[in-house]
Parts: C-alpha cells; structure tokens; sequence
C-alpha cells in the first residue's frame, strides 16, 4: 500500500510541476476573499502580471486565467477558512492568499498547511488535514526570503504550523501578510507574494520532513527550511501535541503528497509530551532528527 501512495504522490508532483501538452491544463487556483484586504491587495499585484479576464464566473466573479503560468485567479465572497465549497474547481492545487491576524500586530509574511490537530474552531473538519506539498511552501518561503531583502520591507518571514480551514480533497496552502491594517494595504508586502506565487521554483528537489512541537511561528523550522535540503509538510506545535496520536500522525503523512524523508522534533518544544511523542513517532519506522541532526546536514538543493 505505500507503495502505491508513494507512486501517486510522484505523479501527482510530476502533474503540478509539469507541462503535460501544449493545451491549456489547470493546474494551480489562486483563491481571494472579497471580504480579506489583504488578499484583495494581492490580488490587484497579480492583476498586473499577465492575468486575464475569461468568460466564466465562480461566485458571481470573473476568473482570471493566467496561461503561461498555468493559473487561475478566483475571488470569492465568503471568509476563505470557510469555503470548503471551492472545492469543486477544476485544479490540481490551491494557494489562498490572505491576511494574517495577530494580536503583536507584527509584520510578517508567512506560509502555511491546513487542517486542524483537534477541535475545528475556525473552519475545516475535527481531526482532518487537507493535503499539502512541501516542496511549494519550502518554494514560497525561500522566494519571500529573498523579495522581503530586496524590497526592504523589514517583515519576518515565518512558517505557520498547520491550522484552520477549509476542509479540501485537493491540496492548498496558505501565504499571507501579517498582521494588521497597515501590512495587509501594504503593496510591497503584496508584490511580494504575487511574485513569489508566480515565480517561485515548483522544480526544487528536497527533503521532506514532519515538524513536531516548538512554537507556532516555528523560527527553528523555517530556519532549517531556508538553509539546508529540508522542507515542511504539516507541523504540529507544542500547543497541539496532547491531540497527537497514531491516527493523526498516519494523517499527516497520507496528506502530503511527496514522500516523507524523515520527523523533525523540536525536542525542548515537546514539553512535558516529550517521551509519549517520540515513543509514537518510532512505530512509523521514518528517520527521526533532532534540529542539531538537521542542520548538520549539507546543502544540496
């Protein structure tokens, strides 16, 4: 059976990064909130970068087609943690670009999977993950590491561990400006993320990784992110290790589409689920590294 995962996890990467004919395939959607200024800023940066208005709607709003790129661009009128309904788009994958809120209010453009460790309290199911790719987040965060520099926005450029909704069978992930008024209207933050959206390397070949505890923003997980050949799928942060069982963990890994090279556990970040977390994560049989163990890795990719 894993055999047959790992074969459709290839191909599944091979179809989003691929161009399988001279016609147009949809391959990647591109969701907007009309409710989200942050989104509706992205959006207008996109606008400017060869995108098109087609004659079909979603939503009662135009779609946006751009062909070289192989995207559409949808804007929706419901709060995007809740929209499990764009579900029925024809993609291969979906990238929603939102605001982010936080009560620091600090600037901040991050990128993260979806789903919820327990309890849905802002959209998507109890105990499901929607499927992800780590390659593209890792893609995006190296692309808004370097457009952060060069636009001098002086924002942090952060993972998020996995959260909220919506629920989806395609996978998505979330890039964002954080956190309040002044960065979501923000059109350097904006161009930014268009940019990296656009123009970031789905091609890149890595490692991919679990992430177990530390904090939300994961500093230590974006750092290895950006310096060595490993990149993040779905994180589970210390505030959410308590939920983590069996089942989830064989959830994680089902809703990651490349195969899973090995568990990263921010030891001092597991708190006092330290022993049982460990203890669950060596019936799986995949490489467990410490973040010392990562960093001594050598850079390839």
């Amino acid at each position: 059976m894993r055999s047959f995962e790992c074969t459709t996890s290839f191909f599944l990467v091979s179809l989003l990064y691929n161009n399988l004919s001279n016609n147009f395939i949809l391959m990647l959607a591109i969701i907007v909130s009309r409710l989200d200024p942050a989104g509706m800023n992205i959006a207008k940066q996109l606008l400017k970068k060869g995108f098109e208005e087609t004659s079909e709607k979603f939503d009662n709003s135009a779609i946006y087609e751009n062909r070289a790129k192989k995207m559409r661009l949808y804007f929706i009128n419901k709060d995007q943690v809740f929209a499990d309904y764009v579900d029925k788009i024809n993609c291969e994958a979906f990238v929603f670009a939102s605001k982010h809120s936080s009560e620091s209010k600090r600037p901040c453009l991050t990128v993260h999977p979806i789903g919820n460790w327990s309890k849905a309290q802002l959209g998507g199911r109890d105990f499901e993950l929607v499927k992800t790719s780590s390659t593209i987040m890792k893609s995006y965060l190296i692309m808004l590491k370097k457009l952060e520099k060069e636009l001098e926005l002086n924002f942090e450029v952060s993972y998020e561990a996995t959260h909220h909704g919506p629920y989806l069978t395609k996978p998505a992930i979330y890039i964002e400006i954080g956190s309040a008024m002044a960065q979501w209207e923000n059109a350097k933050a904006a161009e930014a993320v268009a940019e990296a959206i656009l123009n970031a390397d789905y091609k890149m070949d890595c490692k991919t990784a679990l992430g177990f505890g530390g904090l939300h923003y994961n500093p230590n997980f974006t750092r290895i992110a950006l310096e060595t050949d490993f990149a993040f799928s779905h994180m589970c942060p210390k505030y959410a290790l308590p939920f983590l069982n069996k089942e989830m963990v064989e959830k994680a890994i089902a809703a990651t589409i490349e195969k899973v090279d090995a568990f990263v556990v921010e030891r001092k970040g597991l708190s006092t689920e330290k022993k049982r977390v460990l203890a669950l994560l060596k019936e799986f049989g995949i490489q467990i590294l410490r973040l010392e163990d990562v960093r001594k890795i050598k850079k390839s990719c």
